[in-house]
């Protein structure tokens, strides 16, 4: 068993409790005593025990906190502005993202779609694909997420001057995690 591996049900196992107790403990629920809450964070802090949030979102039907993101070049200031602004506005609102870049190839960006879309864990998908895309008429690799119910932006980089690029980037990438939010039902965007 690796220390960075630990579940509920090896704290429980090694504990000799149910993981319903580990679980209570870990969250400080009433109907378990101090003293066990006490023997089972300090085995788990001893092991590095971390909660799986993946797992946790599925098993309470909550959200992952996890946004997925596939832009096509980094190195266009445009797309690495969008990042920041989108990087910038997830954190302000608890909120991790994952980036893949598809360097302008469409096979890696409907690979690293299906990746995302198997994976089960993002909450919404931004998106700017390599290739001239309506929303509505999107690709399957895109309309899968829409089917799922996972709220997809579509960020398109529209030809203006470059001194408006980055100020344009960053906002319109801040503006693409604020409407993703509310897509998810999020309640409480920071202002």
């Amino acid at each position: 068993m690796k220390a960075n591996n630990i579940t509920l049900k090896d704290l429980a196992s090694i504990l000799g409790v149910s993981i319903s107790t580990v679980s209570k403990a870990l969250s400080n629920s009433s109907q378990i005593s101090k003293e066990t809450k006490k023997k089972v964070k300090d085995i788990a802090k001893l092991l590095n025990y971390r909660p799986n949030i993946h797992a946790s979102a599925l098993r309470n039907n909550r959200h992952s906190l996890i946004l997925g993101v596939i832009l096509p070049d980094l190195k266009d200031s445009f797309f690495l502005d969008s990042l920041n602004g989108i990087t910038e506005e997830s954190y302000k609102n608890d909120y991790k993202i994952m980036v893949y870049q598809s360097c302008n190839d469409y096979n890696k960006e409907i690979e690293y779609s299906k990746l995302l879309f198997d994976s089960n864990i993002i909450d919404g998908l931004i998106f700017s694909s390599t290739q001239k895309v309506i929303l509505s008429k999107a690709e399957n690799h895109i309309k899968n997420f829409i089917k799922k119910g996972i709220p997809v932006i579509y960020i398109n980089k529209q030809k203006k001057a470059n001194d408006i690029y980055k100020e344009r980037g960053f906002k319109i990438g801040q503006d693409s995690v604020k409407e993703l939010l509310l897509k998810i039902n999020h309640t409480h965007l920071s202002a």
